[in-house]
């Protein structure tokens, strides 16, 4: 490859091919300041063409004229080549004076590569400040000159940390207070009472015609402001930067609209919302009076109210111009009632109902025991109605069977009445017959979507459920004073309603309805449907099961007597599947009861029958002898 031809510097001078430049290509620019200067191929090459002259000047032996180099001979015959080598003529140099030449040709070289280094440093060094060209050895945008418009951006610098104790040296006047020479603690303290009288000095007064004006204060509308955007101000303001002449204040627009309701009562003929009353009709049964609760809905009324969006604009308008003591005048438009029928009818809307029939008099061939039993059924059914009638549950609400009819005993007017005993039968107790009145309650709910309950079935199964007695199984609900309770949970996630009242059986005179029915907001299309399944069915006529009690008062030959009411087991699994638009969307609830079967229970006689006496014959006379005796026979 040839010599390369001078290159012109950026000082004017040539360069030859001999002395070593930076690699231009090279990543980091600094990489010379820093020892790890890199070489190009060629400038490698012509460094290493040069050591290799010069170790071949060292080594070689001449007896005759000095070998002629770059470098000018001197008159010994010694010759110099790059001014590093010497040749003399008489001969060979002893080894010493070979290793100290060697040794200074060494240094001579880190001499000039160091001379080299600095030269290099020295370069870059000056074209970075010149800014002359890029890091990558593009050039760079001109240097705007004082007549360009546009200022240099000024070199970053971490601002001091600001605290309390900092002094605000420029002119700054905030709310008044002129902060110069503050520290930020004394500027705060300061800011703060000055905003605190402007607070004070809030009074804006509401007035519409000659009804009673409405006086808003700061305490009454939340006018409030920030301390954080206080700091922050105070913060910057102690750097030296630009900062507002006030404090940003702002009301609460709830407390305001709370207090314009004030108002907007005092002004006639506003709008009158939708209700919903609980009223009661009076049914009458066989010359008793009942009442049966039902809702009463009255149509809600258009009116005037204050234009609430208007009136808080004006609000906020003079709380910004700083107009504390503004008087306003609302205006009043034509409104319609928030609440309507419709919305009414939604909330309280038929959840569930159920009815049970039950007979409350005898016939005229009834027994006697009978017609009492049934007269103290009805008294206690009739008092536990009147208790319960409307029943309002708040969403997570529990109701009490037991909480509400309280202790049922004999002081309290309960009447006496069959009630079922330790599954064995029946016998009379205070509030007997009860029990119907929560088993209808039981199923009301079930199909009213509520399904957290508190519930246990009789020990014999009742006969009032449903109309064929094996549907009924498992959807009874027994209740027992201080024992046994019935209740159940709202768990709807609205309010419900409960409704109880007493109604004539239309297909008997000598029968009355208990009707329950559940109100609520109600699931467009959602409907709940019940049944049973009986999983096993134990038969009560296993004779080996039976008992008998002996009663020695009693013939044994006397038809035996029943003394309980035998029934057959059940295992029943109940369901109450939710159905939406007429299908099934999912079980809801099971349950499971028990129903042990009773056995029958005789009482029999165990008195032996007397035998009646004989009667002794009277003796009869005695017979006269034969004269003429017999012959016997036997005699020979």
């Amino acid at each position: 490859m040839g010599a390369e031809r001078p290159q012109q510097n950026r000082t004017g001078y040539a360069r030859s091919a001999a002395p070593v430049t930076p690699n231009r290509s090279a990543e980091d620019p600094f990489a010379a300041a820093n020892g790890t200067l890199r070489f190009s191929s060629d400038r490698k090459a012509a460094a290493a063409s040069a050591s290799s002259a010069t170790r071949s000047a060292s080594s070689s032996r001449s007896t005759s004229s000095a070998t002629r180099s770059t470098g000018s001979s001197r008159s010994t015959g010694t010759s110099r080549s790059t001014g590093t080598t010497r040749s003399t003529s008489g001969g060979s140099q002893p080894p010493k004076k070979r290793r100290r030449r060697k040794k200074k040709t060494r240094r001579l070289i880190l001499i000039a590569a160091c001379f080299l280094l600095f030269a290099v440093v020295v370069l870059v060094t000056a074209i970075l400040l010149a800014g002359g060209c890029s890091c990558n050895g593009e050039p760079k945008d001109p240097v705007p000159s004082e007549s360009d418009s546009s200022p240099l951006p000024d070199a970053e610098e971490t601002p001091l940390p600001v605290s309390d104790a900092t002094v605000i040296a420029n002119d700054v006047r905030i709310e008044g207070v002129q902060l110069q020479n503050l520290t930020v603690g004394e500027a705060r303290t300061k800011i703060k009472q000055a905003l605190d009288a402007k607070r004070s000095s809030v009074d804006i007064t509401v007035s519409y015609e000659s009804y009673d004006p409405l006086t808003l204060t700061a305490d009454t509308i939340g006018l409030t402001y920030s301390e954080t955007e206080l700091d922050d101000v105070l913060s910057r303001a102690a750097s030296g930067e630009s900062v507002p002449a006030s404090i940003p204040m702002d009301f609460d627009s709830d407390m305001l609209r709370t207090a314009l309701y004030e108002l907007n009562d005092r002004i006639p003929n506003h709008a009158v919302n939708a209700q919903a009353e609980v009223k009661f009709r009076t049914n009458k049964v066989d010359n008793t009076n009942y009442y049966q609760p039902y809702w009463d809905f009255k149509e809600g009324q258009n009116g005037a109210k204050i234009d609430f969006d208007a009136l808080e604009q004006q609000v906020s308008q003079a709380i910004n111009s700083g107009d504390y003591t503004a008087s306003l005048t609302p205006s009043v438009t034509v409104s319609e009632p928030e609440i309507t029928t419709d919305s009414l009818r939604n909330q309280i809307s038929l959840l569930g109902s159920y009815t049970t029939t039950y007979y409350f008099k005898g016939s005229t061939s009834t027994d006697r025991a009978l017609v009492e039993n049934r007269m103290g059924r009805d008294a206690n059914i009739s008092k536990a109605v009147g208790m319960m009638q409307v029943t309002e549950l708040k969403p997570g609400k529990s109701f009490s069977f037991n909480k509400t009819t309280g202790d049922r005993t004999e002081k309290k007017g309960w009447a006496l009445a069959n009630a079922v005993y330790l599954g064995a039968g029946y016998r009379k107790e205070p509030g007997g017959g009860v029990c119907q009145v929560s088993t209808t309650i039981f199923n009301a709910a079930l199909r009213s979507g509520i399904t957290t309950f508190s519930r246990k079935g009789h020990s014999i199964p009742s006969d009032y459920v449903t109309s064929k007695f094996e549907d009924g199984l498992g959807f009874d609900a027994t209740v027992d004073s201080n024992h046994i309770d019935f209740s159940f949970k709202n768990d709807t996630g609205h309010t419900v309603y409960m409704f109880i009242y007493i109604t004539k059986n239309k297909s008997s005179s000598r029968k009355k309805v208990i009707n329950v029915e559940f109100y609520g907001q109600k699931e467009e299309g959602v409907e709940y449907k019940v049944y049973n399944e009986i999983l096993e069915m134990t038969p009560y006529d296993d004779e080996s099961k039976y008992e008998y009690e002996k009663d020695p008062t009693m013939l044994n030959t006397t038809k035996p007597v029943l003394l309980n009411t035998p029934h057959n087991g059940y295992k029943v699994k109940t369901y109450v599947d939710k159905y939406k638009d007429g299908k099934l969307v999912k079980t809801v609830r099971t349950e499971e009861t028990i129903y042990k079967p009773i056995y029958p229970i005789y009482r029999i006689g165990t008195a032996e029958v007397t035998p009646k006496p004989t009667k002794t014959p009277k003796p009869t006379a005695t017979p006269k002898p034969d004269p003429t005796p017999a012959l016997d026979p036997e005699l020979p």
